[in-house]
């Protein structure tokens, strides 16, 4: 906001405002600059909320643990300050961390109601949040994204809602030369393990073939057998043989055919009101210099750009030294690689202004566990500080699972507990989609022989179709409770999921050419 427009503000005693806003709903908290944008973003993933959980047979009115926080940038260079590494093409991003679980997505000026890359984007990330929080199991890389990639393209018109339509992009990719790998790759390996240049073909494919399957009562039917026969071990092209009765090539030759016919889409009429309940507040000022970089350093900020961006963050914390949000933003900016006494003292003055702010509470218990000091016995000070911290934090808000996370870090120099162990899995069940949780959790119930819950926990994480070191290490830790489990998920095998087989009974059939 301008500055003699807030003065202006000030000086009828009215608290000044930040050009950032905050839109609340059931299950989501968008964050963006324009009234008519959060509103209209919020909606729309209300109306895809509802649209999943009617699918899967969920209570309309079914509190989520957690809200999934949305923030809407206007281009990659307000990306690149909560994720320096984004890339030119870029349309949005999911990011899983302790502090948070949340979504940046680009709007590119689309006019309103209008969809964009950065919304598909968003909805397909969506759908494995939501499959992680209320579906977490073992399933095959290519049926996660290509699940992801079925919704994603639903069509939420005012009168009804059109699940399975064509996802235009791969199809399209696949009717071009050289467009497709070979099946084997797509039943049998993770998009992370191909060449960068297959990866596309094999999101393509996943798609069709999650289309095949979904748009037939008898072929979805046998999907719970063959999820069953790959988590048991058997190769997931042998397991696809025996169950449907395809090589790989009879299996492409029937999805190239599938596709050159109108692709079936599911239609559901609207049973309720399009509008949901949204609640928009403005932010703070500070918000205006420093939301953005709040998030960054939820996400961790490397050795190389730490002194940058803590001057970077100094300088805009300077504008507003009385400004709430600001002093938060610096104060864990010096406690995590700067001035930790200056960083403290700002927590300290904040709690003395409200000893229940959260946020405040739990960064100065952070601080507290991260001290570093090489004696013992202050180590032992710091860690029972940092868990009185947690403690009070847990008074406001039962339900943060940071602070579930710090509780039990602060205990974790004195011997392990069932309790304790039960605190982990609480921080997994709020969060599920952050690997860490799952990874101190997994450790802590093994430490407790708790090896069932443990390998409950583990699964969804070692199959994760990205990879990576949080994925590597649930799979070490699966083999250490059983080397064949590794890629299994024999103690905990939820139902399998709904699909737009229910919109094809529930609705009428809709028809799209690809």
């Amino acid at each position: 906001m301008p500055g003699l427009l807030a003065t202006a503000f000030l000086a009828v005693g009215s608290p000044a405002k930040a050009e950032w806003l905050r839109a609340e709903s059931d299950h989501f908290v968008v964050y963006g600059r324009s009234e008519n944008a959060v509103r209209e973003y919020a909606t729309q993933l209300e109306d895809f909320d509802s649209l999943l959980r009617r699918l899967h047979g969920r209570p309309k009115d079914e509190v989520t643990p957690r809200k999934l926080p949305v923030y809407l940038v206007s281009g990659l260079g307000q990306l690149k300050r909560v994720l320096p590494s984004a890339k030119e093409g870029m349309a949005g991003v999911y990011l899983s961390s302790v502090p948070e679980v949340f979504v940046v997505a680009i709007r590119d000026g689309a006019g309103e109601g209008d969809r964009n890359k950065g919304d598909d984007t968003v909805l397909h990330e969506y759908v494995h949040h939501f499959m992680l929080q209320y579906y977490p199991s073992a399933y095959p890389a290519w049926l996660v994204e290509g699940y992801a990639e079925y919704y994603m393209t639903a069509d939420l018109a005012r009168s009804r809602m059109v699940v399975g339509g064509v996802n235009r992009g791969r199809a399209y990719s696949l009717t071009q030369p050289g467009g497709w790998i070979s099946m084997e790759d797509v039943l049998s390996k993770r998009p992370g393990a191909l060449k960068e240049r297959d990866v596309y073909a094999y999101y393509a494919q996943a798609w069709l073939l999650t289309h095949y399957i979904l748009s037939d009562p008898a072929r979805h039917k046998l999907l719970g057998p063959y999820l069953d026969a790959v988590r048991s071990g058997e190769d997931p092209v042998e397991a696809w043989r025996k169950v449907y009765g395809d090589d790989p090539q009879g299996l492409r030759r029937k999805l190239q055919a599938y596709m050159n016919r109108p692709i079936p889409a599911g239609a559901l009429p609207r049973t309720g009101a399009l509008e949901p309940a949204i609640t928009v507040t403005h932010l703070s000022p500070g918000a205006d210099d420093l939301l953005l970089e709040g998030q960054r350093l939820k996400l961790g900020v490397s050795k190389d750009e730490a002194a940058e961006t803590l001057a970077d963050i100094r300088a805009a914390a300077a504008k507003r030294p009385k400004d709430r949000f600001s002093q938060l933003i610096l104060a864990r900016a010096e406690t995590t690689f700067g001035d930790r006494k200056a960083g403290e003292a700002i927590l300290n003055g904040l709690l003395t202004a409200d000893p229940k702010d959260e946020a405040a509470l739990v960064a100065l218990g952070e601080s507290r566990l991260t001290a570093g000091t090489d004696d013992p016995a202050q180590r032992v000070a710091d860690f029972a500080q940092a868990g009185k911290l947690f403690a009070r934090a847990f008074k406001v808000n039962p339900d943060n699972p940071e602070t579930l996370h710090g509780y039990a870090e602060a205990h974790s120099l004195e011997p392990l507990t069932d309790a304790m162990a039960d605190i982990r899995v609480r921080a997994v069940v709020l969060a599920p989609q952050v690997g860490h949780l799952r990874l101190d959790a997994a450790k802590a119930l093994i430490q407790v022989k708790d090896v069932e819950t443990a390998r409950t926990v583990l699964t969804p994480l070692a199959s994760n179709p990205h990879g990576g070191g949080e994925v590597e290490a649930a799979q070490a830790l699966l083999k250490t409770i059983d080397p064949k489990a590794a890629d299994s998920d024999k103690a905990a095998t939820p139902e399998t999921p709904k699909s737009a087989a229910k919109a094809s009974a529930e609705g009428d059939k809709a028809a799209s050419g690809s």
